[in-house]
């Protein structure tokens, strides 16, 4: 097999429309563009693209610093424990985190998650939008993406399957008198 015509020290193992011929994956990755790569089986369009990580962020010195960053993350992990109470059965960690990139996707890429055919999904999106709305109305957009990243990385990494971030973060969100109710 030939190298990667990019790079020209790996195996170019994909055959890439934009150079008629074979290049590495990781070429591909770096290398991808709507004008030139729409339509092939390795790009995936935007949203597949982004890494949330990368996006501006308050790390966790910073939020317990601050009484507002505290008070807007507890608005969003509040709702998201909500969500989670209303229902148990098909709502957890990764429905979660889809939602948040869902909110970054909306507050810092500017875009729609157009229309959704999981009704959990799009409950709990327009749930998140509006308490957001309600309560922190007043919050500057790169603060409450800073914020939202914030909430992005904690889920990942309390996170080990199921829903172990949501029993975390229901215990401090005052949200343990819902699951009371429910049991």
């Amino acid at each position: 097999m030939a190298k990667c015509i990019i790079c020209n020290s790996r195996k170019g193992k994909r055959k890439c429309q934009a150079t008629s011929t074979f290049i590495c994956s990781q070429c591909c990755g770096e290398s991808r563009s709507e004008e030139q790569c729409g339509g092939c089986s390795f790009f995936g369009g935007g949203a597949a693209r982004r890494n949330y990580r990368k996006l501006p962020y308050y790390t966790i010195n910073e939020m317990e610093a601050s009484g507002e960053n505290e008070r807007i993350s507890r608005t969003i992990e509040s709702t998201l424990t909500m969500i989670w109470n209303s229902d148990r059965r098909r709502v957890n960690d990764r429905t979660v985190l889809r939602l948040v990139e869902m909110l970054l996707d909306h507050y810092h890429f500017g875009e729609e998650p157009g229309e959704m055919r999981d009704q959990v999904l799009a409950v709990g999106y327009q749930a998140l939008l509006d308490e957001i709305a309600e309560e922190l109305d007043q919050v500057e957009p790169e603060k409450l993406v800073k914020v939202l990243s914030a909430v992005y990385r904690s889920i990942q990494r309390h996170s080990r399957g199921g829903s172990t971030y949501l029993q975390f973060i229901n215990r401090f969100t005052g949200g343990m008198y819902m699951a009371d109710e429910q049991e």
